[in-house]
């Protein structure tokens, strides 16, 4: 997302404009594929917790998750995501240096947030084949944790590009794209959450 400029288009025979829309389009693209792979992992989870086949949904005796963890690994998404938005909005205003700031601050979160991330999945007190329950919970906090790491690239590359003056109120292509996937990210934690946070099945039957 970040390895185009403008000045290496700017001789381009189409306007920047031209080529920033087809960027955007690219990446609702990919958010869009991305988004169906997310919202499938949440349909085989309340799947899996609606049918509780022969009771393996959580089976006797079992352990699950924290829920409060997986809320709070959304919620330092979500100030990361903010805190971006805050830089471009300060950019959109001519204000180049809130940038600086607001992606170094969402850098610094999402690094955070891959931490809790990563303790919460070697921290599970069960195994990933333990039930149905524990195979999704793992593959969604996974999800979340690739999403995390893409972020972090992204971030990084974001953050050094407006640290050294590549960006400005009149172009700012880029800087809009990465807002619009910090947001897809935080939206993409927060339904993680919310999902596990429905843990027994309404289905008890064996």
């Amino acid at each position: 997302m970040t390895a185009i400029t403008t000045a290496e288009v700017g001789g381009h025979h189409e306007s920047i404009d031209v080529v920033g829309q087809r960027w955007r389009t690219g990446v609702l693209l990919l958010i869009l594929a991305d988004a169906s792979f997310v919202v499938a992992l949440i349909f085989a989870y309340f799947y899996l917790r609606g049918l509780n086949t022969e009771g393996n949904w959580l089976t006797q005796g079992a352990h699950t998750a924290t829920i409060w963890v997986g809320w709070l690994v959304a919620a330092v998404l979500v100030a990361g995501a903010a805190a971006f938005r805050w830089g471009v909005a300060g950019l959109r205003a001519g204000q180049a240096s809130r940038l600086v700031s607001g992606a170094g601050v969402a850098v610094l979160l999402v690094l955070v947030d891959a931490g809790l991330q990563l303790w919460q999945l070697t921290s599970f007190n069960f195994k990933p084949d333990a039930n149905a329950y524990a195979s999704s919970v793992y593959t969604l906090a996974g999800a979340n944790l690739f999403h995390l790491l893409l972020t972090l690239f992204i971030g990084v590359g974001l953050w050094n590009r407006s640290r050294i003056g590549k960006y400005s109120a009149g172009d700012r292509w880029q800087v809009e794209i990465v807002n619009l996937w910090y947001i897809w990210v935080a939206v993409a934690a927060l339904g993680g959450a919310l999902t596990t946070s429905f843990i027994a099945s309404p289905n008890l039957g064996h």
